[in-house]
């Protein structure tokens, strides 16, 4: 299907549900319209991650808000799975173990994960298999902001940013402590979980405290692990494509698991504490939190199946390596202030700075028992933001802001394939808002200055500029229409740089037999001292109504990328893997959006809300042919009741088979997920209650093959499972 014919379909499939929608809403009077719909709920919510207070409806930001009810239903072990269902987002997983969010087709150094406004410094975009440093499960609310306003976050950011916000540094205090206890069982991988969190305050201080432990077998599917028949048929593409007669002499064999995925078990656990002083002027406090993340890579996703790597030496005879696992540890520490001015041209100055200490072991496990730590990545560093809210003068104000990190990044191992390096980052960003009768303007800059120095004469210096304006106009009391655009530039990172590069002359290490094999891409990966920026130019356009018995959003959007930074196959093997260099190369993204939700019962204190969503986006090099595995068009409803202490909703989601594939890749098959949720709330007392609940996921127990995984050829997503939980809250 082209790409013209692929978006008439979507735009057909997107307008047909919200004339659904729109229709549907029509059948009844105003004294039938529920006041208050589950997505109104979320589009009035205000925008911690916006410089200006607004809620999402009305700020001039293209954004999207998960928290409360909806984020505890959906949160998961991994920021992409929990994302997976919102718009315009999809779950680059790397087995059940990993989750990394894909923004509008753009994951990895494209998307910056933040903790409470700044960079989590964990090693989750050097390589497809590493887990983001960050826990959903504990989070208040997770933000996205899609589209130009990412650029005050970074002008890396190009792709989108996840803002994972939480109250580990109050700065409120609470009338009385809050405590909450959760436990699940899952039932496709036997998990159990446990989730522990309090708030409190005492005179003006406030405390927070948090800790969860998991542990899981290995994730039940349905069918076999491996798809055999498509291994074959990329293997036989590869010696086409290397001008090769096909031999399955010295080809990898690997153990095809039925029913289940091998080597997916995996457990984890972590704490953070916090206090804070707040006064009538601000707040001032400090946390400390550690996680810890121990999970396995699936057979026929680590180079080391390929390589058959063996050991030999005085104590043991030469062995294969029969699995690999992965033990993650971090620890961070957060300072974070605000202090109001009065009768000041400066209103108020904010400021966070983290330190983070984060260490990812890849763990080889050998035939006899016996393991050894195979590589070890390390990331250690500072990462600070400072914001200057000014007074408003006339119908405009303005935030400004310094934001700075420094790094020292290392991989020590037989994966060693980037140097040791110091990153260091400093940007300078602000934007100015007009605000007047129904028109809300927005502009903003950022001047930001990177440096990656590894151990050698390469060091690389980029100065980024980047700007951005969107306008909001309101249509009525109800809707607005946005429009925004931005001129961005990313720097290359450490790993597009440096990734198997000698020094001494900041050129490819030309000895083959001294180049390092990258056993999660299952490529020789070689850095370019020579890459340009990127640069962005991106448009959107959209409409929201953000109140009434029938609310919703729509946008479009056209993203130009000169110079996009990508893996291009040289043509070259070494060991039957290919050689890849990093290049630049224009590609355009462009997409489309869509979610409505609609008022269709109310009665008796129930409420019922039908809700349709669906995305599409398409991503090509200008010079021909596909960007590599991009979500495929995804279309959904949901029907939701709620009652004073229950609530369900029954909720499917359809993927497109996507046949718009990159070179090496092969189609995927459409499927359809279904699942369930309920809850029963049980008072105790005035101020406490026990929620019971239940979700049902994959209802239709489909083999799903993601086509943005890495290993969909080797490890589908879960198969039916049903996780049933208890919560008590005071």
């Amino acid at each position: 299907m082209d790409i013209q014919k692929r978006f008439v379909k979507s735009k057909l499939a997107l307008s047909a549900s919200i004339t659904a929608a729109t229709l549907a809403g029509s059948v009844y009077s105003a004294e039938d319209t529920p006041a208050v719909t589950h997505l109104e709920d979320r589009l009035e919510s205000i925008v911690i991650t916006a410089p200006f207070q607004a809620s999402e409806g009305q700020t001039a930001l293209p954004i999207g808000i998960l928290s409360g009810e909806a984020l505890r239903e959906k949160a998961t072990n991994s920021l992409g799975d929990t994302l997976k269902n919102e718009i315009g987002i999809a779950n680059a997983s790397f087995g059940p173990g990993v989750g990394q969010p894909i923004i509008r087709g753009q994951t990895g150094n494209r998307v910056s994960i933040l903790q409470n406004s700044i960079g989590l410094t964990d090693a989750s975009n050097v390589s497809p298999d590493h887990v983001n440093g960050t826990e959903a499960l504990l989070a208040d609310r997770i933000e996205v902001i899609r589209g130009p306003s990412t650029l005050l976050y970074g002008s890396g950011a190009v792709g989108g940013v996840v803002n994972v916000i939480d109250n580990r540094i109050p700065s409120q205090l609470v009338d009385h402590p809050h405590l909450q206890l959760e436990h699940t069982y899952n039932s496709v991988n036997e998990e159990n979980k446990t989730i522990i969190r309090l708030d409190a305050s005492a005179s003006s201080f406030g405390f927070h405290l948090d800790a969860f432990t998991r542990n899981n077998d290995n994730v039940e599917i349905n069918g076999s692990a491996i798809d055999e028949a498509a291994v074959e048929k990329l293997e036989e593409m590869a010696e086409v494509l290397l001008g090769e007669e096909h031999s399955e002499e010295g080809d990898p064999v690997f153990y095809n698991s039925n029913g289940f995925v091998g080597n997916s078990e995996g457990e984890g656990n972590g704490f953070t504490v916090g206090a804070s002083y707040v006064g009538d002027s601000g707040f001032f406090g400090f946390s400390v939190a550690e996680i810890t993340n121990e999970y396995g890579l699936p057979p026929g996703s680590h180079g080391h199946d390929h390589s058959e790597k063996e050991r030999s030496d005085e104590d043991h005879e030469e062995e294969e390596v029969e699995f690999v696992r992965i033990g993650m540890d971090q620890t961070r520490y957060d300072f974070k202030g605000q202090y109001n001015f009065t009768s000041s041209p400066l209103e108020s100055i904010k400021a966070t700075v983290g330190y983070t200490d984060y260490e990812h072991h890849e763990i080889e496990y050998f035939e006899d028992g016996g393991f050894e730590v195979g590589t070890l990545f390390s990331n250690k560093g500072t990462e600070a933001r400072f914001e200057f809210k000014r007074a408003a003068i006339g119908n405009w104000e303005g935030v400004w802001g310094l934001q700075l990190s420094d790094v020292e990044f290392s991989a020590i191992g037989e994966e060693a394939f980037i140097p040791r390096s110091d990153i260091s980052n400093l940007g300078l960003f602000g934007v100015e808002r007009y605000s007047k009768n129904r028109f809300t303007a927005e502009l903003g800059f950022r001047l930001e200055e990177n440096t990656v120095d590894p151990d050698g004469a390469c060091n690389n210096s980029e100065t980024a500029m980047s700007v951005s304006s969107s306008v909001l106009y309101d249509l009525d009391a109800q809707s607005n229409f946005l429009v925004a655009a931005a001129r961005s530039e990313r720097s290359p990172t450490v790993e597009e740089l440096y990734s198997n590069v000698a020094l001494s002359d900041c050129s490819r290490i030309m000895n083959n037999k001294d180049l390092v094999f990258h056993a999660a891409t299952s490529l020789y990966e070689v850095g370019n001292t020579q890459l340009d920026k990127e640069t962005s130019n991106n448009i959107e356009f959209g409409y929201r109504r953000h109140s009434g018995s029938i609310t919703g959003e729509i946008s479009a959007y056209y993203n130009q990328i000169d110079d996009y930074i990508y893996f291009n196959l040289t043509g070259e093997s070494i060991n039957k893997q290919f050689v890849a260099i990093y290049q630049g190369s224009d590609a355009t993204f462009s997409g489309l959006e869509a979610e409505m939700s609609l008022a269709v019962y109310e009665s008796n204190g129930i409420r019922g809300e039908l809700s349709f969503f669906g995305d599409i986006v398409n991503a090509e090099f200008d010079a021909g042919g596909n960007v590599p595995r991009i979500p495929p068009l995804k279309l959904g409803a949901e029907l939701r009741y709620f009652a004073d202490n229950w609530s369900a909703h029954i909720h499917a989601t359809h993927f497109d088979s996507q046949d718009d594939t990159g070179m090496l890749e092969l189609e995927t098959d459409s499927y359809t997920l279904v699942s369930v949720y309920a809850d029963y709330h049980v008072p105790i007392g005035g101020d406490s209650e026990f929620k019971l609940f239940v979700r049902g996921d994959n209802l239709l127990d489909q083999e799903i093959r993601n086509h943005s995984s890495l290993l969909k050829n080797f490890a589908p997503e879960s198969g039916r499972g049903v996780t049933l939980g208890l919560r008590f809250e005071y």
